[in-house]
């Protein structure tokens, strides 16, 4: 990825003003990388503005300087000279409401880490063996030459641990330890971040997963798990973005189980589709993109059209004759 990096290095110089954007309903690795480039912008003179359409978790606020995301509002035009879009597969990943507030004849270059990404960046570069995109932040930052300080890496941390599920992940290499090295060397606590990360969650968190266990799914043999979350129960919960965040990876963990799948009914009728697998031979990422979705091989996404329990028996089913 040298020659990718260094032409976006380029367009990076010439630049006075960038945008940084990240996919919608954003994870610790669309925010730890956004915020973590952003701040090292910032420390070369760029002026950066950081779009979301749905602003940062509550669970992910603890990251130092994320307030500095901003959730795009209709309406609203910034003129920018470059636009970076992080850790999304495919440009519909980011909603028409954040590229609205954005010039169209400027050039975009793409960041990722998916194995599904479309390319649709003017320069692209895409890593599919990175766990995650905030390992390739810090691969640039190297390139670069930009300093590591404690908020950037605190930031790059998050990223990382979080994607690659606190560094079990079968893609976690020696890279991805060695850049973990060089945020902790930048005076990252690991102890309070991981404290941060997986163990302060609300209440309503453990109420959630508590409905969710107790209607559980084991399918084929247990070889698969699944739980399904209806609107009315996100309702009555009150749950907010990022509380579902990791739920998927409690079912996976049954010894029997090879594929896990979390379904989330949404606004509008949509159903999220959050699937897990623990093996190659069953590839959840070509299963979530015959429904027009995609990722990993061992961990992927998709949206259907609802209601939930239809969308549920026709991804079972595919699971199915994988399993």
């Amino acid at each position: 990825m040298k020659k990718e990096i260094q032409s976006a290095l380029t367009l990076i110089e010439n630049a006075n003003k960038i945008a940084l954007l990240s996919h919608d309903r954003p994870d610790g690795d669309a925010i730890g990388s956004v915020v973590g480039l952003g701040l090292m912008l910032e420390t070369i003179g760029k002026e950066v503005v950081i779009l979301n359409n749905d602003g940062v978790p509550a669970t992910l606020a603890f990251l130092p300087c994320s307030d500095k995301v901003q959730v795009a509002a209709p309406g609203t035009v910034y003129e920018v000279d470059l636009i970076m879009a992080l850790d999304s597969a495919g440009k519909d990943r980011i909603s028409d409401t954040v590229w609205n507030c954005l010039p169209a004849d400027k050039p975009v270059v793409n960041v990722d880490h998916h194995a599904s990404n479309s390319g649709f960046g003017d320069i692209n570069i895409v890593n599919i063996n990175a766990p995650a995109t905030g390992e390739i932040i810090f691969e640039i930052a190297v390139q670069a030459g930009w300093p590591m300080t404690r908020e950037v890496g605190e930031n790059l941390y998050a990223a990382i641990s979080t994607d690659t599920g606190s560094f079990r992940y079968p893609n976690t290499t020696a890279n991805t330890y060695r850049a973990a090295a060089g945020m902790i060397d930048a005076g990252v606590d690991v102890g309070k971040i991981n404290q941060q990360l997986y163990e302060s969650f609300p209440l309503r968190r453990v109420e959630c997963i508590r409905d969710l266990l107790q209607q559980m799914k084991i399918s084929f043999g247990g070889k698969c798990a699944s739980v399904r979350l209806p609107l009315e129960v996100k309702k009555r919960l009150q749950l907010g973005p990022g509380d579902t965040e990791g739920v998927v990876d409690i079912i996976r963990a049954i010894d029997t189980v090879i594929v896990a799948v979390f379904f989330e009914e949404l606004e509008g009728g949509k159903i999220r589709v959050s699937s897990r697998s623990k093996d190659l031979s069953a590839n959840v990422g070509e299963i979530c993109a015959t429904f027009g979705g995609g990722g990993h091989n061992l961990a992927a996404g998709t949206r259907m059209k609802g209601p939930i329990e239809e969308a549920e028996a026709r991804f079972l089913e595919a699971v199915g004759k994988v399993l």
